[in-house]
């Protein structure tokens, strides 16, 4: 049975990912998959790829989000003035608009007191917290009209929570057609990096590789002949990219260790151990990456954490 036609659509962003995939599924009620970057060179290129099949943007019915990083929802404000569609996302997606001024504060009080904690000296702060800031300008004005809870049906899709890269990581499952929209959270050509994110209130920091790598075992599970994911090409054989990643984590967890010894290092010194040349204004990257395998080195009972001075720490054990 043929199901509806998916169109690709890479879209500009002036982040250094590159070109972020949006899709067209070409079915009643016409669906987009993801919204790009708030750009206005991005909103043409999407208005160009919907005149080529013969739509418009009016014709936009329903959006589903695998995931509510800016260069995935950005253009939902404009679209939001092209048409009258519904928007799909993780549920605790729904209690905020998605560019709300206290929220971005939120999430830059975090960024900063996390980055302290790590032991990232201040002039190292001030310059990832500059290039924080840049990203307010991508957000998007617009609200989700609907949770999306595991196991919902949203037309043929069948919604599977899958956190790590983010705490609302989805995946739009076919089953019927065994295909899948994946987000960030399975990429062939690069890593995904479990962020680094705020707690909800009273809970403890989600140990974002840790469960990560849980998720990729229930999507290695899953019976897919193509996925489709938020940058790069379609994925034609998701367990073994899902193998490979596994691979590229082992391997960094083994360079980790060789950064450690005896005496504990702070994870912003680990993660300058790991990424020796790389630009301090992606600090927060580069601290999630780092203790992300931190921690997950610690579940496994090869390295043990403790505060020195307020900074955490960490060494083998």
């Amino acid at each position: 049975m043929n199901g509806p036609e998916i169109v690709p659509i890479a879209l500009p962003t002036p982040f250094r990912v590159g070109p972020v995939n949006v899709f067209l599924v070409k079915c009643t009620p016409l669906t987009l998959v993801d919204a790009g970057v708030n750009t206005g060179e991005a909103f043409e290129a999407l208005r160009t790829a919907f005149t080529r099949e013969g739509l418009a943007l009016s014709d936009l019915e329903v959006v589903l989000l695998t995931h509510t990083h800016i260069d995935h929802v950005g253009l939902l404000g404009r679209l939001r003035a092209c048409a009258n569609f519904t928007v799909y996302a993780h549920p605790d997606a729904t209690h905020h608009r998605l560019n709300l001024e206290d929220n971005q504060e939120e999430a830059h009080r975090f960024a900063l007191a996390i980055m302290r904690e790590f032991g990232t000296p201040p002039d190292v702060i001030q310059k990832a917290a500059a290039e924080q800031q840049t990203f307010r300008d991508y957000a998007a004005d617009a609200a989700v009209d609907r949770g999306a809870d595991e196991g919902l049906t949203v037309g043929p899709y069948t919604v599977y929570h899958v956190p790590g890269h983010s705490a609302r990581d989805i995946l739009f499952v076919d089953h019927g057609q065994r295909t899948a929209f994946t987000g960030d959270h399975v990429l062939a050509t690069m890593t995904p990096n479990p962020l680094l994110r705020r707690p909800s209130p009273g809970q403890p920091r989600a140990r974002s590789l840790v469960q990560y790598r849980d998720s990729l075992r229930k999507t290695h599970g899953l019976d897919l002949e193509v996925c489709y994911p938020g940058h790069g090409e379609p994925i034609r054989d998701h367990r073994a990219v899902i193998d490979s990643l596994f691979k590229r984590m082992d391997s960094r967890s083994a360079r980790i260790l060789a950064i450690l010894g005896a005496e504990p290092l702070s994870v912003y010194e680990v993660a300058r151990g790991l990424f020796p040349r790389a630009d301090v204004t992606q600090m927060y990257l580069q601290l999630s990456a780092a203790v992300g395998h931190l921690e997950l080195l610690e579940e496994e009972g090869r390295v043990a954490s403790e505060y020195r001075d307020g900074v955490l720490c960490f060494r083998t054990v």
